[in-house]
């Protein structure tokens, strides 16, 4: 079992490593731009989500999907579009952040004291308030977790639940708007939609 972990963690660098370099874009962003306040009416519906502190692990866990990508194909032509794809998600999300800013203090200021209080102070950076909408932590494990569905489908469920954990914790730990997950979705399954029509099995 560790070995099979540690050999995917290798591969999703050595294999994805573009992929990893346009990620890493993603700390330059707030050099280039500053952040503007986002409509009310798009983070009316935040107001009527409870905050749910514990939801921050699965949040977090999003770090760990990202070392699994090696396990999902050995296939070149495969690898190179896996990456083409997720190189478009951080690019395409870095357009937006630059075009429209919004920062998400509004959506920090309904985190209250709770026993996972460490873990909100670590992730929480003023310098990375821009970018909101929207969300990479979704759309990158959203595309993962149905990547790896389809390249193995022993592994499905499992990716899906984790997938299905990570979307929420971003708007419940009040990480991310409401519609910067569902946008985060939209992206992944539409970058899953191309994969699955060039690569039908």
């Amino acid at each position: 079992m560790w070995n099979k972990i540690t050999t995917s963690a290798f591969l999703s660098v050595k294999n994805y490593w573009p992929f990893w370099i346009a990620l890493s874009i993603y700390f330059l962003i707030p050099a280039l731009r500053g952040t503007v306040d986002p409509p009310e009416k798009f983070y009316r519906i935040d107001t009527q989500i409870p905050f749910i502190s514990w939801m921050i692990i699965p949040y977090y866990s999003y770090y760990f999907i990202l070392f699994t990508l090696g396990c999902c194909t050995l296939e070149r032509n495969k690898i190179i579009l896996i990456n083409k794809s997720l190189m478009f998600l951080c690019f395409f999300s870095y357009l937006i952040y630059l075009i429209w800013p919004v920062h998400n203090k509004i959506i920090h200021s309904h985190i209250t004291e709770n026993p996972f209080q460490i873990f909100y102070d670590i992730v929480i950076m003023n310098y990375m308030d821009i970018n909101a909408f929207p969300s990479l932590h979704v759309a990158i494990s959203s595309l993962i977790s149905f990547l790896i569905g389809k390249e193995k489908r022993n592994l499905r469920w499992v990716f899906w639940s984790w997938s299905l954990l990570i979307a929420p914790s971003t708007f419940l730990a009040k990480q991310h708007y409401f519609y910067d997950t569902v946008f985060g979705i939209i992206l992944a399954v539409i970058c899953f939609r191309i994969y699955s029509a060039i690569f039908k099995s």
